[in-house]
């Protein structure tokens, strides 16, 4: 039997979303981003060391970018479930961003500042695509990463 990476390697393909907005996070102290769900449900969630926590549900890929102090840590959750867990001390966000493909884009905008303002306390109802960029904190990593 074949696996299914390899079944499904020759489908993966990265598709570029139409809109993509900017969280305006950078600098922010990072608690962890974890991701849960399955194939036809997930939501990532980034909290910050303050307490906040934004959680959109994802509709593309989720890109994490990082140094060597960046943990990851996958845990099966029960028959079709999976958290992804990205974590590490004395990091910070260096960017944040979130692409959506053909939407109402006054309507995205709307949603999307609302969210903010909110600083995350309700969920983004958008299906997005997520990149992340995490560096070492100036005040917390002392260039560990």
């Amino acid at each position: 039997m074949t696996s299914y990476v390899r079944t499904i390697r020759e489908y993966t393909s990265r598709q570029t979303p139409s809109t993509w907005v900017d969280v305006p996070l950078a600098g922010a102290a990072l608690s962890e981003i974890v991701l849960f769900g399955h194939g036809k449900d997930a939501d990532v969630m980034v909290e910050l060391l303050d307490g906040r926590r934004f959680v959109m549900g994802l509709g593309g890929a989720l890109l994490v970018r990082g140094c060597p102090g960046l943990e990851s840590e996958v845990t099966r959750w029960d028959d079709c479930s999976l958290i992804l867990r990205y974590s590490g001390e004395g990091l910070e966000l260096a960017s944040f961003r979130l692409g959506v493909g053909v939407v109402d884009e006054e309507e995205f905008a709307a949603a999307f500042h609302q969210w903010i303002a909110a600083d995350g306390a309700d969920d983004l109802h958008w299906a997005v695509t997520i990149e992340i960029e995490v560096v070492p904190s100036v005040a917390g990593a002392g260039g560990r990463c």
